[in-house]
């Protein structure tokens, strides 16, 4: 029996995670508010917390581990599920083989795409992960491809992203919306041990291996912590075994492992730096969630749209030369830590609410982008 209310199916790869799957909580939040969406999640990844009255959860294939040639091999049991479901909007987020499996099943059956990027990388023809073997690859990128061609909406997280849609799949951005999160509720003390504090899942495309020469080349600056927090790659490998060694071996260098929000959260409410080293990003979580709690961003080299640099709310370092200065120059000297603190402070609330959220909300329900797109698609 119909409720009246919009079936969405929320698509993606994992339940939870990462950065982009905590925006999807986030964005499942401001849909119960209104109370105008039944909500379908759609994943192989499932974290096991029920949650009866925010979404009925579908498992997507047999198991939790990733199939060995790529979600694009999960084409019967997700076009299955999303034909049970019948939804009218399908949200998908995380570039994967669900991507194109997404966007045939809302051509042929007349639902709704939005695709939304989760990271820079979504929009290039190179794959995020070179150890992947090279049919994955191909089938992975592939479905992104056909997805981007095929989805009735594309959101983007910022103005550089816009710039590579059109460049690499000649479509335009129909909505660009920034990433949100909800205001700090941790008491901000920095009067304890300086910490500088480094945040990610343990994969080679976010480079933890520098954040631990980083904690070395600063070993001189007694009494300052190094601490890290992510997820160890589930299954060994040379490169994770050195890094857990490396780590062991050096004494200023803290690894917590998996940690919840609210610990990492607690984590930036005491550190005064905050560290990232990717290769390459969307618009970092963590940059929020440390602006939110007065630690200072530096980066080695992401600075979505250089807004590091342009808005002065962090350090973009380009070098680990300069990445060591930097942190060392921001631990010894407080004054200097308070203009980007007061700087990251007003840029955060202005640009990265849950207003944001709204945005969304408001384009899945209307079935249509919010009229004219708050930026310029002017891309040539």
């Amino acid at each position: 029996m119909s409720t009246g209310k919009i079936r969405l199916c929320i698509v993606s790869p994992s339940e939870s995670g990462g950065g982009a799957e905590y925006q999807t909580s986030l964005l499942i939040d401001a849909l119960r508010r209104t109370g105008r969406t039944d909500i379908y999640y759609l994943a192989r990844h499932l974290d096991g917390i029920a949650r009866p009255d925010a979404y009925r959860v579908v498992r997507i294939g047999r198991s939790g581990r990733a199939p060995t040639l790529g979600y694009v091999t999960d084409v019967l049991p997700l076009y299955a599920a999303l034909r049970r479901i019948d939804p009218q909007v399908i949200y998908q987020r995380v570039a994967c083989g669900y991507t194109g499996i997404c966007a045939l099943y809302a051509r042929r059956h007349r639902a709704r795409l939005i695709w939304h990027a989760a990271s820079d990388a979504d929009l290039t023809h190179e794959s995020l992960d070179g150890g992947r073997n090279f049919v994955r690859r191909r089938l992975e990128k592939w479905s992104v491809a056909l997805g981007i061609r095929l989805a009735g909406c594309i959101v983007v997280q910022h103005r550089r992203q816009v710039e590579l849609l059109w460049r690499n799949y000649g479509r335009r951005a129909d909505e660009l919306v920034a990433e949100f999160q909800p205001e700090a509720s941790e008491q901000i003390d920095k009067s304890g041990t300086p910490t500088v504090a480094w945040i990610a899942n343990l994969k080679q495309l976010k480079r933890p291996e520098l954040f631990v020469r980083l904690a070395r080349a600063l070993q001189d600056l007694k009494g300052v912590e190094f601490v890290m927090i992510g997820q160890e790659p589930p299954h060994p490998q040379p490169w994770s075994v050195a890094l857990m060694r490396d780590i062991a071996q050096t004494p200023n260098l803290r690894f917590l492992g998996q940690r919840s929000h609210a610990e990492v959260h607690a984590l930036l409410a005491r550190a005064c730096v905050c560290v990232n080293t990717s290769t390459h990003e969307g618009f970092p979580n963590t940059f929020i969630e440390a602006w939110l709690r007065d630690a200072v961003v530096v980066s080695l080299d992401v600075d979505p749209d250089g807004v590091l640099q342009r808005e002065g709310v962090g350090i973009h370092a380009g070098s680990e030369e300069q990445l060591q200065s930097a942190v060392r120059a921001l631990v010894l000297d407080p004054a200097a830590r308070a203009g980007y603190v007061e700087r990251a402070r007003r840029y955060v609330r202005a640009k990265h609410s849950l207003r944001n959220a709204d945005q969304l909300v408001r384009l899945i329900e209307s079935g249509s982008p919010g009229g004219q797109p708050a930026f310029s698609t002017d891309v040539g």
